[in-house]
């Protein structure tokens, strides 16, 4: 995978995991092999944008940190890219901030 995907992968990753998702929910989703995605879910951990919670059974689940990368991320894709889907995404992010519910857009 190029490295001018990784951060696709990474919101795409956060995406899933921001209702609490499990690791074969993620890699089916994200399209990853187990390899990549142990690597990215580690380190996604480490960088507090991601959190392991045990309940269930082990599920990830977007940080608040995580939740403003997605922010930042869907703002420099309209910026760069002008996305009519990332500027009404990035629009409907802004409202959300603040509130403690989870975000709409993980689908």
């Amino acid at each position: 995978m190029g490295r001018k995907n990784e951060f696709k992968v990474v919101a795409n990753i956060l995406r899933v995991a921001a209702k609490g998702s499990k690791e074969s929910e993620i890699m089916d989703r994200c399209k990853l092999d187990s390899t990549a995605l142990d690597n990215y879910l580690s380190a996604l951990a480490e960088l507090n944008l991601l959190t392991m919670e045990d309940g269930k059974g082990m599920c990830y689940r977007t940080t608040k940190k995580g939740l403003e990368f997605l922010n930042t991320y869907h703002r420099l894709r309209w910026l760069l890219l002008g996305k009519d889907n990332d500027f009404l995404l990035m629009r409907l992010l802004g409202q959300m901030k603040g509130k403690e519910s989870h975000p709409f857009y993980v689908s």
